[in-house]
């Protein structure tokens, strides 16, 4: 069964956390692939400060060196806001017999029950929830009710299956941020260890985030 994980996100601007936790997803769960798919028109957030253009060739840049990481630009293409339900759907659709990936921060898991059509994501891909340093929410009763019996510690059920598990993912978090490099660009403090040099020499020469 092909293994593939899907990241989303503003990438606004790409920075090294998210290629670091990409690269940690993909050997752990050991992934034929992964995709990184930029949002189009978000629903819980303001819209990006860069085109979708700018963005998607700062993650053709920084990815330019890692096999397996595979850009989907799908959101950015589709009409309206961008749900996940949507693109996991049109995945699933693609990817048919495929075990699906879904990697995110326990902080946005932890809104899940927010989200367009949360309980029928279960049926189209597994959970892989990224443990946060320093964070201290908790699940609502609700979402805590429909995760029971579905968590589990074993990476093989993940790999074995379509869809439908969560498993909790430790020691791979970033500290960086978008919002952080942005306040560096602002601030005029070095980038180097937040970003991919290409990523950072595509800012300088489009004076972007100024």
């Amino acid at each position: 069964m092909e293994r593939i994980g899907i990241m989303g996100g503003m990438f606004d601007p790409v920075h090294i956390g998210h290629i670091r936790i990409a690269i940690a997803a993909q050997q752990a769960l050991r992934l034929d692939q992964i995709r990184l798919i930029p949002c189009g028109i978000p629903n819980h957030r303001d819209r990006a400060l860069c085109s979708p253009l700018q963005r998607l060739e700062m993650l053709q840049l920084a990815i330019a060196d890692h096999q397996g990481m595979v850009i989907d630009d799908r959101e950015l293409k589709r009409q309206g806001t961008s749900y996940t339900y949507d693109t996991l759907l049109s995945l699933r659709g693609e990817f048919r017999q495929s075990s699906l990936c879904f990697i995110l921060g326990i902080d946005a898991f932890a809104t899940l029950e927010n989200w367009h059509r949360w309980r029928d994501l279960f049926a189209l891909c597994h959970f892989v929830v990224i443990e946060r340093a320093g964070y201290s929410g908790t699940l609502s009763d609700k979402l805590a009710k429909e995760l029971r019996g579905r968590r589990t510690e074993n990476i093989g059920e993940l790999l074995d299956k379509k869809s439908g598990a969560i498993l909790d993912m430790k020691g791979i978090d970033s500290p960086v941020s978008s919002s952080m490099v942005r306040e560096h660009i602002a601030r005029k403090d070095s980038l180097h260890e937040l970003l991919d040099p290409a990523v950072a020499g595509y800012l300088r020469e489009n004076k972007l985030y100024l």
